[in-house]
């Protein structure tokens, strides 16, 4: 073989194998290329030599990081990525970012658009009822007195006569049964009922004071149908209203208190006349006109 066909093959040789020292040394990028301030992002770079390179180096205005390469590489070359955070403060634009492994030197770009927004929820209320507290007012329970009836009571009195034939003559008295008082209604009337006067002329005034009543019972007072007075019994028992009549009836009146217990008392309601005080003037100035007229006529 001619030298010069030997070196045209060694030629070619040379021409089809691309030596390491060819290819770049260090390439990196960043992914993704641009994001908001308060983000982050990754710096990926790949190695095709490593001897002599312990340490890659990611420097950017708002940081520098470092990655550790692995000693033996596969097929000659080795990557990785580091993770680059982009703070709050970061101006909006195009950044430039070095790689940089000993000897070997590259770089690539970021672009900062904006802020993240953050969303806050706000706070749950929540609210809380009171519990609803019902209380039931108190049964009150008025007893009224017990009905006391005492049994009747018969007297026999025999008195002996003096006999003066033989016909003997014998008296017998029986006294009705003794009873406590009561009324109408059936129940005892254990209080009093008094009136500040025994009759009254249309117009007067008539006071009522009563006793033995339930203590705090209302009290109301009747003469018939009509009702003539109201009060409320007193701690003791006791009341005291005023009696008004709306009817001029002459003759007796019977006033009712109902007041836990049944009170009874009376009144005589009177009607004067002024005809009869008028019909004796008028005769006494009849007889000094005729006394005057006779004395005239006799002068």
């Amino acid at each position: 073989m001619s030298i010069a066909v030997a070196a045209a093959v060694v030629m070619l040789a040379l021409a089809g194998v691309t030596p390491a020292s060819a290819q770049t040394p260090l390439a990196a990028s960043a992914q993704p290329s641009s994001g908001p301030a308060g983000g982050s992002f990754d710096v990926v770079w790949t190695l095709y030599i490593t001897q002599g390179c312990d340490t890659i180096t990611v420097s950017w205005p708002y940081g520098k990081y470092t990655a550790y390469p692995p000693k033996s590489p596969r097929r000659g070359t080795t990557s990785g990525s580091v993770a680059v955070s982009v703070p709050y403060q970061a101006e909006q634009g195009t950044h430039s970012i070095s790689v940089y492994c000993d000897q070997a030197k590259t770089g690539t770009r970021f672009t900062v658009r904006g802020t993240v927004t953050t969303t806050t929820n706000p706070p749950t209320t929540t609210t809380t009822r009171p519990p609803v507290t019902t209380t039931r007012p108190p049964v009150t329970t008025t007893r009224r007195p017990p009905v006391v009836t005492t049994p009747p009571t018969t007297t026999t009195t025999t008195t002996t006569t003096t006999t003066t034939t033989t016909t003997t003559t014998t008296t017998t008295t029986t006294t009705p049964p003794s009873t406590t008082d009561t009324t109408t209604s059936g129940v005892p009337s254990d209080g009093d009922l008094t009136l500040d006067r025994d009759s009254i002329q249309p117009g007067e005034g008539l006071q009522a004071t009563g006793s033995g009543c339930v203590p705090g019972a209302p009290v109301v007072l009747t003469s018939g149908d009509e009702m003539v007075g109201h009060a409320v019994a007193d701690p003791q028992g006791g009341f005291t209203a005023d009696i008004g009549f709306t009817k001029v009836e002459p003759g007796r009146h019977t006033i009712t208190a109902e007041c836990g217990i049944v009170l009874t008392g009376s009144v005589d309601q009177l009607v004067t006349s002024s005809t009869g005080g008028g019909s004796a003037a008028l005769v006494v100035l009849v007889f000094f006109v005729l006394a005057g007229v006779a004395m005239i006529r006799f002068a």
